[in-house]
């Protein structure tokens, strides 16, 4: 055995027996509870000893109670976020009632309670509940259920709330969340205590969010949820970036639902800016559009006080129209016009369909007094209607139904053995199905005119396709109040089978691309023309002979171990200890690749290593130096996960699994839209094999990992008013990434510019493509850990909680981002994965600048305010005036930075996503801010003695309709190329200034503004 691997194992056996010797067994993930702490003491400030503190939730009748120890201290955890009577008495002290106080989820309240000896009415400490947690040592911000219900949210994804939160941005990558400058791959969603990631895409179960299933969990089944986004306890885990922790409503002792509709039409909608139809002379149009959300739950008690059901119902209804459109006039002759005939009957407009139902059933069952069981499922069915590939020249058998179907279901016994040793249990169950469905099996056919698109036909490239994930997870978590030292220890296993199938190319396709693409279309169908039969090119791929061809099985299972120590070392000073072991197995490639060249290079198709060595202390500390402000300071380290796309990329990219053969220029023996039934086929006709792309791993691969750091503040200026400064640290290391190893290293060339200087750059050896060291191969990517980051920040924060009938919260957020290019999920070749990459193999330090998601100023702002003046009223006024409730959500920030691209493969590395203007640096160009106002408007009426309630609301997005230029799906919201390229790979290659250089190319969907009715009923 080596030193190195003897020292690993040494560690970790150290680790193990660590844990054990604790004597307490598992919790993982994060908590989905709550704790109340405090002291209590009597009238003269001396504490009491064995005071009994109860608290009992109001809508459940859920009790749990405790003695204070020698310190007079109290502790009541893994309470279930809701509202909550406390009580509390002691020898010579009878009952003290101090009214209600709400518990939001992760919630860490410490609440002194002093104790009467004459108690003649109840002592409200509502209003006087600390609006500061004074023993929190983690940054993490909580969205509760007010805000959730009152506040505007676009397309009703609860998940946006997130960005509400200091230090959280939009990552570039559609859909993802940002957190502390990582990637969106590094985050993990909890729901009700379980991991809720579809691991295979590195996002949410679902890929909700990703510009089709828009969620997987309707806005009106979530009570509440917090964002952590720093130094959070060794309870976390599988998260380099941030976890969301949400809560799902549960019924209660009383009925209660809603229903609800939502309405939207291109006739409440600003017009959308169109620059193109802009520098026509023409004027922007409403977009058709019609969108339509509605659904309901009930919920309300088997039993009083024993057991409760919830459920819950969304549908939504939402088209989009895309317009066909020749990209290219035909040329007057005969045979262009004849192709023309042909194709414009694929030429019809189509509609994109976003159609969605969600469902939610849970239950909740208090057996007895020490233990709760709860059972929830979750389902949902997603069709997506043409979304598999669309646009202007896309015809739509070209496209497909791109699909989600989602099961989750998730049981939890709370177990209190005494009121000192709690156990949670948790157990999941989950299935994701994402088929990608095909409108024909006829071949792809790629029309092209003088180098631009006309028109793309048939069944696309990768489709049908589909990616199944079964995921199976068990949770288990006791904790222990020892006097000062409230202990937990947790395990947590989560097992991942999945299966891809991504089928590359095997459904055939022709590209027309000679000068005049319509006449060639024309003269390959036609039987007298000499041309019959003939296509530029053809390509095709197959199954490898013994292999599983396209379809993979990346699976891979996740172990985590904690133990956590929350130390109340004194009244007023809080100290967190913990240590945290995470590893993720993952499946090794099945398919060798024997190829003698590989080998000689020292590169193995099989060479993998799992990462067994991921320990990560944690610690932070809350201190309250005097009465309303505490202080608060953190470190840790945090692993992140490997997404198995990565994985499952390197079992079938292997030059083995998918042979791809390439006919150029070729009389093919049948006409489109025909293809070759198998590999023979295609080489008797002299077919080239293609030369293979592969991905391989690290054979030294390490999982990705953050130390994350705070120091802050937060101080209650008054009992409802709080405001906060905090310094963030991320640092990234052993960051994923891909990154071509077959390429010869770059030597010094020169470019001249025209009318300018001479400017030098480094170029990869090759003639017109660069030569590949390992003969046979085209590109071998490897998957390692060689990217870093630095995140720095400082986040302000103000606070108001709701009283006198309104809430504020606001934070503004100044940060900065350096990286050189981390990213987990670059795993296709020559499409738009190859603009995640470096432009540098050799020379990855020239990528070192301002991460992607690097926003250097953000400012949000979000605030409800009830105008419940007029409630005394009577008659016509109060019926008009009464019951106005008016949210709103403000956010401006900095845009995201751009590269200055140049849209050719200048360095000669056969990437051309990457190549920037020779000597200029990564992410230099950044457009104008983002500014959006969200506004609701909600009027209330009351029936029944308020007990039905029917609302009427109206919301606006981007309010003002600020033009904001966003990134798109695949595009940069400016003009980011500076100079056109002229005479690539000749001695005359010149560089030409283009006159468009960062004029605007476009605003996000949706970036007008939209409005928005509705109709709920709430009862």
């Amino acid at each position: 055995m080596n030193k190195q691997l003897f020292a690993k194992t040494r560690m970790l056996v150290a680790t193990i027996l660590l844990m054990l010797s604790g004597a307490i067994a598992a919790l993982a993930q994060q908590s989905a509870t709550a704790t109340i702490e405090g002291i209590v003491t009597d009238p003269n400030n001396a504490v009491v000893v064995g005071a009994k503190v109860t608290a009992r939730n109001v809508d459940t009748g859920f009790t749990r109670e405790i003695t204070t120890d020698t310190s007079g201290l109290y502790r009541l955890t893994a309470l279930q976020p809701g509202t909550y009577a406390l009580s509390a008495s002691g020898t010579g002290f009878a009952e003290n009632k101090f009214g209600n106080v709400t518990l939001t989820v992760g919630q860490k309240l410490n609440l002194d309670l002093s104790l009467r000896v004459n108690v003649s009415e109840t002592i409200t400490i509502t209003d006087v509940a600390p609006v500061v947690e004074t023993t929190r040592t983690n940054v993490a911000g909580s969205v509760g259920e007010q805000q959730v219900a009152s506040l505007p949210v676009n397309g009703r994804n609860f998940l946006d709330f997130a960005t509400l939160t200091a230090g959280v941005v939009r990552d570039p990558r559609l859909g993802d969340l940002s957190f502390g400058g990582q990637r969106g791959t590094f985050n993990s969603l909890q729901i009700d205590g379980v991991d809720n990631n579809n691991n295979f895409f590195g996002q949410a179960l679902g890929r909700t969010g990703s510009g089709r299933a828009p969620y997987q969990f309707s806005q009106d089944a979530v009570q509440e949820f917090q964002v952590n986004t720093n130094s959070f306890s060794a309870e976390f885990g599988h998260a380099a970036g941030g976890t969301i922790n949400v809560i799902t409503k549960s019924g209660t002792n009383d009925f209660h639902g809603t229903a609800f509709e939502f309405f939207r039409d291109a006739s409440l909608n600003a017009k959308r800016p169109n620059f193109l139809a802009a520098r026509n002379g023409l004027v922007p149009i409403k977009e058709p559009y019609h969108f339509h959300q509605f659904g309901g739950n009930i919920g309300g008690p088997i039993k009083k006080d024993r057991a409760f059901f919830f459920f819950n119902y969304d549908g939504q209804r939402n088209t989009r129209p895309i317009t066909m459109s020749l990209g290219q006039v035909a040329p007057a002759d005969a045979a262009s016009q004849k192709g023309l005939q042909l194709l414009t009957p694929f030429v019809q407009n189509y509609t994109l369909g976003f159609d969605q139902d969600v469902y939610l059933g849970k239950f909740d069952w208090q057996v007895d007094e020490a233990n709760r069981l709860s059972f929830r499922y979750n389902g949902q069915r997603f069709t997506g209607r043409n979304l598999e590939n669309s646009g202007a020249q896309s015809a739509q058998e070209h496209s497909g139904n791109s699909n989600v179907k989602t099961n989750s279901y998730t049981v939890q016994l709370n177990t209190s053995f005494t009121p000192r040793l709690l156990n949670e249990l948790r157990a999941l169950v989950a299935y994701d199905e994402e088929p990608g469905q095909a409108n024909t099996d006829n071949a792809e056919g790629n029309i092209s005119q003088g180098g631009s698109t006309v028109l793309v036909i048939g069944r696309n490239s990768f489709s049908p396709r589909y990616t199944n994930e079964d995921k199976y997870q068990f949770v288990n978590n006791v904790s222990y109040f020892a006097g000062k030292h409230s202990l937990k220890g947790g395990v947590d296993v989560i097992i991942e089978k999945i299966e891809n199938f991504f089928p590359g190319n095997f459904g055939g396709r022709y590209f027309f691309q000679s000068t005049n693409g319509y006449a060639e279309f024309a003269n390959h169908l036609d039987a007298t023309s000499t041309g019959y039969r003939r296509v530029t090119r053809y390509q095709q791929s197959f199954a490898g002979d013994g292999t599983t061809g396209a379809l993979t099985q990346p699976n891979f299972n996740e172990y985590g171990f904690f133990v956590q120590d929350d130390w109340r070392a004194k009244n007023n000073l809080t100290i967190n200890l913990g240590l945290r072991y995470d590893v993720q197995t993952m499946k090794r490639p099945p398919a060798f690749n024997p190829s003698a060249t590989l080998a000689a290079a020292g590169l193995s198709t099989l060479q993998f290593h799992n990462d067994l060595d991921n320990i990560a202390p944690r610690a932070g500390l809350a201190w309250s130096p005097k009465d309303r402000l505490v202080i608060r300071a953190a470190y840790g380290l945090f692993y992140g996960r490997t997404p198995a796309i990565a994985l499952g990329t390197a079992h079938s990219n292997n030059g083995i699994n998918v042979i791809g053969v390439t006919l150029s220029n070729v009389q093919l023996p049948f006409v489109y839209p025909n293809r070759f039934a198998n590999l023979d086929a295609i080489r008797a006709l002299g077919g080239t094999l293609a030369v293979p792309d592969i991905f391989i791993f690290d054979k030294n691969y390490q999982q990705p990992y953050t130390q994350q750091g705070n120091l802050g503040f937060e101080y209650a200026l008054t009992r409802d008013v709080a405001v906060g400064a905090t310094y963030l640290y991320v640092k990234g290391t052993n960051l994923s990434r891909t990154r071509d190893l077959n390429l010869l290293a770059p030597v010094t060339a020169t470019i001249p510019v025209t009318g300018g200087p001479t400017l030098s750059f480094l170029r990869h050896p090759g003639a017109t493509s660069p030569t590949r060291p390992v003969a046979g191969f085209g590109r071998i990517s490897q998957f390692e850990g060689s990217a870093d980051s630095n995140y720095n920040a400082l986040a302000l924060t103000f606070k108001k909680r709701f009283s006198k009938s309104f809430s504020v919260d606001a934070s503004y957020t100044w940060s900065k981002v350096i990286d050189n290019t981390p990213d987990q999920t670059s795993v296709v070749v020559g499409g738009g994965d190859d603009a995640k990459q470096a432009q540098g193999s050799f020379r990855l330090s020239d990528d070192r600048g301002l991460g992607g998601s690097d926003v250097p100023h953000r400012f949000v702002l979000n605030g409800l305010w009830s105008l419940d003046y007029a409630k005394n009223m009577k008659g016509a006024a109060r019926a008009i005036l009464h019951g106005w409730e008016l949210g709103g959500i403000l956010q401006i920030s900095s845009n995201i930075p751009l590269n200055e691209v140049l849209g050719v493969d200048l360095n000669n590395d056969g990437n051309n996503r990457t190549d920037r203007s020779p000597t200029v640096g990564r992410n230099t160009i950044r457009g104008d801010r983002i500014e959006t106002v969200d506004l609701r408007v909600t009027k209330t009426f009351g029936f029944k003695e308020d007990k039905v309630r029917v609302q009427f609301i109206g919301e606006l997005f981007n309010a003002f309709n600020h033009l904001n230029y966003g990134n798109t799906f695949g595009g940069a919201y400016l003009q980011t190329t500076r100079y056109r390229v002229n005479g690539l790979n000749t001695a005359t290659a010149n560089l030409a200034t283009r006159t468009d250089f960062l004029d605007p190319r476009s605003v996000p969907n949706d970036g007008q503004r939209i409005g928005q009715l509705a109709l709920k009923i709430i009862f």
